[in-house]
């Protein structure tokens, strides 16, 4: 598994172009802006992308999923409680939330409403859904292989915002819980900021040690 990380948006979006180096084929996570930068990176490696991963559906996000969905044909994953997110009106509360203005935004139509344990096969690689609520209503993690990408949910030594629409701190913390319990070491690549390990998370997050026996 080859990943490829690049930084979209105004607010610093971590978006992953991640693919089988033996197929070829990939998925992008995460979308969020700038869709020249991701579809020329996508060309210089010689990806095919076969899907687009959403780990939740915030502006910043998903605002170069229509472009990248054009250009690659990629289907398009969500999970179900975060389809009200991708309509222009959500899309527009979100930003004003933010300060900024409405950009040109289509609405999008998911090809896969995922839920907890739903999977994804790219190539020779399993993608898999794990629900982790508290950001989002739908916020979720994706694993593959020992690589979890956490989205909103879980930040180096910290976790997403919880006072946005959907947010939920209660179910934040027993999510952290959730992948605190997980068997094993992981590397979290986030939606935001720097590359962790869950190992380090489960000394040093203090919103991960507050979830205590969630």
């Amino acid at each position: 598994m080859k990943i490829l990380q690049l930084c979209v948006g105004m607010v610093g979006t971590n978006c992953y172009i991640v693919y089988d180096e033996a197929t070829m084929l990939g998925a992008v996570i995460d979308p969020g802006d700038n869709a020249p930068a991701i579809l020329a990176e996508i060309e210089r490696a010689g990806v095919k992308v076969e899907w687009i991963l959403l780990t939740h559906g915030h502006f910043d996000h998903i605002l170069a999923v229509g472009d990248v969905q054009a250009a690659t044909g990629a289907r398009l994953a969500i999970h179900k409680d975060d389809l009200w997110m991708l309509t222009p009106e959500s899309l527009s509360a979100s930003m004003r939330s933010f300060g900024m203005p409405r950009s040109r935004y289509t609405q999008l139509q998911p090809d896969l409403l995922a839920e907890e344990g739903s999977t994804v096969e790219i190539g020779g690689l399993t993608a898999e859904y794990l629900h982790t609520p508290g950001h989002t209503p739908g916020s979720s993690c994706i694993r593959m292989g020992n690589v979890l990408f956490t989205g909103d949910t879980l930040f180096r030594h910290e976790c997403g915002r919880c006072d946005l629409a959907g947010g939920d701190f209660d179910k934040m913390l027993r999510s952290l819980a959730r992948l605190r319990d997980l068997p094993g070491d992981y590397t979290v690549l986030p939606g935001h900021d720097a590359a962790s390990t869950l190992e380090d998370e489960r000394r040093w997050n203090p919103y991960m040690r507050q979830a205590g026996g969630r």
